[in-house]
């Protein structure tokens, strides 16, 4: 390590996590002298965005940074890391030839000498991995919704200057052995041939009445938001979309909750687009370096890839950081999960979340432009919901006429038998396609599929030391808001009279001491 950090900081930050970059922007943008170090080399830990061949390579992207020999000199200090927050099962699978059969001249005269890379037919690893900076993809895809409270941070702070959003287009849901749009607005509801005249009426009927049926939810203390829904008069076809698409609830979701889900879906309807949902260009991977390059502005100190040793405690507080062989002071720590110590996390639930992720050949759904698709797959049996979100060449996550797809779902079993009767139904794998009936359906080219440590529940401040604070790790949350509030409420804890994230200049507004500001 060449560069010699300053002695002193008001806070340090271990990871570039979407919690952990919030906190550092808000701690500089109010004056704090901030240090955001991490020992990987890119942004975002587990909720960064990778390119196909980096991926491949990702393995256990975080692990324990023991240094045996130092930690046994000096009993205070604590190494970074432990195995229990890992990403795990990782498997990654090629379902595409490493190379092409060599095309015959008969051939090459007959499709002409610029050959396109239409089909399946015409990929192979070889020519995919040529591909493989033009991907970007995510290990926590997240969606925003259009009045969501991460949103509205971005507007307030002025944080969204520095990334680039584009709107779902469409919303799908299985229904009846089927996909099926889900209506998003008035003319959509009423366009809708799935649903007759009568059911429309009830349907828009109730979503008006969302908004203030606070005394009537009252009511439904102890039930459920299906069993609210059905007093309400609502036929299952109804039932099946207000519950499962609109309210991203399940059967057993307590009616206050599912009602609340609804509001923030309808809510959200026609602020940047016909859906309520935007999602970040280039993949997830870009929200936490908005927020570190707000921090960067105001004063924050970013160092990655960096030697971290441990930290120092005495009489139970954080003390100073242990970088190779500097010692950095600061009054407070913050870090993601994943790097805590052992004894801070070891008495933590573990749940999981299961993910796929496909690269594949076609949509889901056909159609004549190119969509930015986002599908619920409701819960079967033993099977938890299933959110699916499908993006295009026009996200800048993969290249032109190809598809990323992203499974998201709890885990009960194991990410591919949660994800079975989903890909079933939707997909068909390359070396299948001989066999089966599979015109229309999109074909698998490479997958993936790995397991995440779901913490948002969790009592994080048992065992740890008053001014070290842990960040949860990604969340099941189709947006970002449980990350805001969880920010939120370390900030405030740190700092419980200051502002957070007060809005940030734009540069024409900003005034250099000396200047002679008196004209325009």
């Amino acid at each position: 390590m060449d560069y010699e950090f300053p002695k002193n900081f008001d806070i340090i930050i271990v990871g570039t996590g979407v919690i952990e970059s919030i906190l550092s922007a808000a701690a500089s943008r109010v004056g704090k002298k901030v240090l955001q170090i991490d020992k990987n080399d890119y942004y975002g830990g587990q909720w960064a965005s990778f390119n196909l061949d980096a991926f491949t390579k990702i393995g256990n992207i975080s692990g324990a940074e023991k240094n045996p020999d130092e930690t046994s000199q000096n009993q205070d200090m604590l190494s970074f890391g432990n195995q229990m927050f890992n990403i795990e099962n990782f498997k990654i699978e090629w379902h595409i030839p490493d190379k092409l059969t060599p095309i015959s001249s008969e051939d090459k005269n007959e499709k002409g000498s610029d050959v396109e890379l239409d089909s399946s037919e015409d990929w192979c690893q070889e020519n995919l991995l040529k591909e493989a900076r033009k991907f970007n993809l995510d290990l926590s895809p997240k969606l925003q919704y259009a009045r969501g409270k991460f949103v509205d941070l971005l507007i307030s702070s002025n944080v969204a200057r520095y990334s680039e959003y584009r709107s779902v287009s469409r919303i799908l849901i299985w229904y009846n052995g089927q996909l099926e749009a889900v209506p998003c607005s008035r003319s959509d509801v009423f366009s809708n041939t799935k649903v007759t005249v009568v059911e429309k009426r009830i349907l828009m009927k109730l979503l008006t009445s969302l908004n203030e049926a606070e005394e009537e939810v009252k009511q439904y203390e102890n039930k459920t938001f299906k069993d609210f829904l059905s007093d309400k008069g609502l036929t299952p076809n109804l039932i099946h979309y207000v519950l499962y698409a609109i309210s991203m609830s399940s059967d057993e979701t307590p009616c206050y909750q599912g009602v609340e889900n609804a509001k923030r879906f309808l809510n959200s309807i026609g602020r940047f687009g016909k859906t309520p949902f935007l999602f970040s260009m280039y993949g997830s991977g870009e929200i936490t370096q908005a927020f570190c390059r707000l921090s960067a502005v105001f004063g924050g100190t970013f160092a990655l890839s960096q030697p971290l040793s441990g930290f120092i405690t005495s009489d139970d507080k954080f003390k100073s950081l242990v970088v190779g062989t500097q010692h950095i002071e600061a009054d407070y720590l913050v870090m993601g999960i994943e790097k805590a110590p052992e004894k801070f996390v070891n008495s933590i639930k573990k749940e999981y979340i299961s993910r796929g992720v496909f690269i594949t050949d076609r949509s889901i759904m056909k159609s004549e432009k190119e969509h930015l698709t986002l599908l619920f797959y409701p819960p079967e049996k033993n099977k938890s919901t299933v959110t699916l979100i499908e993006m295009g060449s026009l996200t800048g996550t993969c290249p032109k006429k190809l598809f990323v797809v992203h499974l998201i779902s709890k885990q009960n079993t194991s990410p591919e038998e949660d994800f079975k009767h989903v890909i079933e139904n939707l997909f068909v794998f390359h070396n299948q396609k001989e066999s089966l009936e599979v015109d229309q359906k999109p074909v698998v080219l490479w997958s993936s599929y790995f397991s995440l440590s779901d913490t948002s529940n969790c009592n994080l401040r048992v065992g740890v030391p008053e001014n070290v604070f842990l960040c949860p790790g990604p969340d099941l949350d189709l947006d970002y808001d449980m990350s805001v509030d969880k920010a939120k409420e370390i900030f405030r804890q740190i700092y419980p009279d200051l502002e957070f994230l007060p809005r940030a200049p734009d540069p024409e507004e900003i005034i250099i001491e000396g200047e002679d500001n008196t004209q325009e």
